[in-house]
Order: structure tokens, then sequence, then C-alpha cells
């Protein structure tokens, strides 16, 4: 057991208040030990702050700390994905200066798993952890963030950030400098910026710690992780839906979306999923889901774990 308590951070508007339930919901059945779990927004409502403190309420172990920020430091700073991913890099100077190290997750992530470890990593010197992104294996990102390959391009949507090394060297205020400067040359706005300023300063995590359904779709993956991807299916601990919002029957094709489903329907109030077409097309959707899509991704699991015994 860890000695101090575990912070956990969300940047939201209220819309995606509610999504964080169900990984926030996760995070709670799957840790005991003293969490405190901190929102960033510009603005919670009534209705989702009274969800929030609700669902945390039921655990004694955790604490919720809502806090409203002043983004106008941000001002001017592309927003690809939403201002509220760049809340992320203010952490270190919202969070009071007992806090040390907070873990970052985005919105669309579900923690399956005690992840009681990262909080014991060894982060000295280094400002991050996190995982390989999906685009780490493209040339052109580094060619856009300008660095060398070797350095790796981690996924920010999952972020271990060692606070202290943040102050004491200013990370925070390098990042947005730098992602102003570079306003029209940066594709993922804040990603970009925190990989170039910390190109020196990360630490890379399992892939386990923040699975990108990607992963399972490129033969670089099976290459390069084939134990981790292994991994990935039978004790992961941090997913994450990235492009494939679990809460929309659509796009929620992730090959662990059965995992988001089970810790949904833990909630007293599940959420709501929600359809992108309507009509005729509405109710093909709904057939489908129901004759064919769970039975696909399982038997698609299988085949991954196939073919890993196999290239063993």
């Amino acid at each position: 057991m860890i000695s101090s308590p575990m912070h956990i951070a969300f940047c939201v508007n209220d819309h995606y208040a509610e999504y964080i339930l169900v990984s926030i919901k996760g995070l709670l059945e799957n840790n005991s030990d003293p969490l405190v779990i901190h929102i960033l927004s510009d603005y919670i409502s009534d209705k989702n702050t009274n969800r929030l403190k609700k669902l945390v309420g039921l655990y004694p172990n955790a604490i919720l700390d809502i806090v409203i920020v002043d983004d106008l430091k941000l001002k001017d700073l592309k927003d690809t994905w939403t201002i509220y991913t760049w809340y992320r890099v203010l952490l270190p100077e919202i969070l009071d200066a007992s806090v040390h190290r907070v873990l970052y997750l985005d919105a669309d992530t579900l923690v399956s798993e005690n992840i009681e470890e990262l909080f014991s990593l060894d982060m000295t010197g280094k400002a991050i952890a996190g995982t390989v992104d999906f685009q780490s294996k493209d040339k052109s990102t580094y060619q856009r963030c300008g660095y060398e390959a070797e350095k790796e391009y981690v996924c920010a949507g999952v972020m271990m950030m060692n606070l202290d090394y943040w102050r004491e060297h200013d990370i925070a205020n390098k990042i947005i400098d730098w992602g102003r400067d570079y306003n029209d040359r940066i594709q993922y706005p804040d990603q970009d910026a925190i990989n170039y300023i910390c190109r020196d300063m990360k630490l890379l995590l399992p892939l386990k710690y923040d699975i990108i359904d990607g992963f399972f779709q490129d033969d670089y993956y099976f290459q390069n992780y084939p134990q981790e991807l292994r991994e990935c299916i039978e004790s992961p601990a941090i997913i994450h839906y990235a492009g494939q919002a679990p809460w929309v029957v659509e796009i929620s094709n992730h090959l662990l979306q059965d995992e988001w489903e089970r810790y949904n329907k833990l909630l007293s109030n599940p959420v709501k999923k929600v359809y992108q077409s309507t009509g005729f097309l509405k109710l093909k959707v709904i057939i489908y889901r129901l004759l064919h899509h769970n039975t696909r991704r399982k038997i698609k699991q299988q085949n991954i774990i196939n073919r890993q015994n196999y290239d063993s």
C-alpha cells in the first residue's frame, strides 16, 4: 500500500462530466487505496456535480475535488480536440504543492485494474510517464514536432505527471509557449507540445496502461510488443477508447468495449448511449449490434491470443 493518496485528474466540459462517471466507477471498484479525484472544468452543472458527488461518496477511501479553471493563459492556443485537454498542463499550478504526482486521464478511458504500481514508479529526472502513441511509428510525427524518433512519442490521454519536476523546471509555461510559437505546425496541440518539451524527460509505460484499439489492428505492434498485446487482453489496466467514444453506438468498436459496458451497468444510473443515426438506419444499427457485434469481438480477442501462442 502506498503512503499518500493517489491523485487522479480529469479535464472536461459539462457535457463530458457524465461520461467520466464510468471511468471513475472503474477506478473506485479496483482501487482501495486513498484516492483524490480532481475534475478541472470551466463549468459543471448542479446535476452533474450531484451525480459525481453521489458516486464518489459511496467509497470511503475517495475524495472529490471539482476545480473551476481560469483558462485565460490558454487563449489563442490551437484546440484541434478541445481546449479542455490543455487544462492538464495547468495541474502543477492548480494542485497544492503537497501533491507530488498526478495521473491524468481522458474522459474516454476506463480504469479496469489496480493502478497503485503507477504511483510507485521511479520518476527521478522524468516529467511524464505514458505509453507509446499510435502515431509514434509515423516518421511525420517527429518531423512535425522537431525531434528524433528514438525519443518516442507518447499518448497524453493517460499520463503520469511528476508535478515536482514540472514546477522546478517550469514545464507548463514551456509547453504553452511552444504550443503558441508553433500553432500553425502542430497537429495534436498540447500532446505535440508535451512530447516536444518532455522529449528527454519521459518514461515509457507498458501498453496495458493506455490500450488503444489501433494496437490490435497493426502488425507493427504484434512484431514489437507481442507479449504486451496479450497482456492488454488478459489483464487490461487502463483502456483508452480514443476515436471510439464508448457511449456512441455507431463508433464504439474498441476490442474491449465490453469492459466499459460492464462498469456502466454497475452505476446506479447508467450513462445512456447515443446514436448518430436516426430512423431506419438507427434500426439497422440496433439489429446488427444485437445479432453480431459481441460475438465478432470475442472471436477477434481469441484470434489475437491464438496468434500470440503461435508466434511464441
